[in-house]
């Protein structure tokens, strides 16, 4: 995403804004209450940057599978959703692979 100077909205940051200023009272752990919490804010965002041609990665995994039920034909033409999924047998052989670059777009 740096590499192609693209904008991106980390989920977990903003998670963890929200915790630490006191405006969410959940502890980091709660992710599927957090995810409920979170989740009007980022939809609302997502249509903003749509509604203004404009371009924006959101990472994280606090995006309900159902989303596209919150927006209309055409805010889900605009909408590329992708989603990383590693199997098991994949954790298992590349687990310490995995974990050396768990944050590696954080420290480029």
């Amino acid at each position: 995403m740096e590499k192609l100077s693209m904008p991106y909205l980390s989920l977990d940051h903003l998670k963890m804004g929200l915790i630490r200023s006191g405006q969410l009272k959940l502890l980091p752990k709660d992710d599927e209450k957090i995810k409920h919490k979170m989740w009007p804010i980022v939809r609302e965002m997502i249509k903003t940057v749509i509604e203004n041609h404009q371009n924006l990665i959101i990472e994280g995994d606090y995006i309900p599978f159902e989303f596209q039920k919150d927006f209309s034909a055409a805010y889900l033409k605009e909408i590329r959703f992708l989603c990383l999924i590693l199997s098991q047998n994949y954790i298992k052989h590349n687990f310490s692979q995995i974990k050396n670059n768990a944050c590696v777009i954080e420290k480029v």
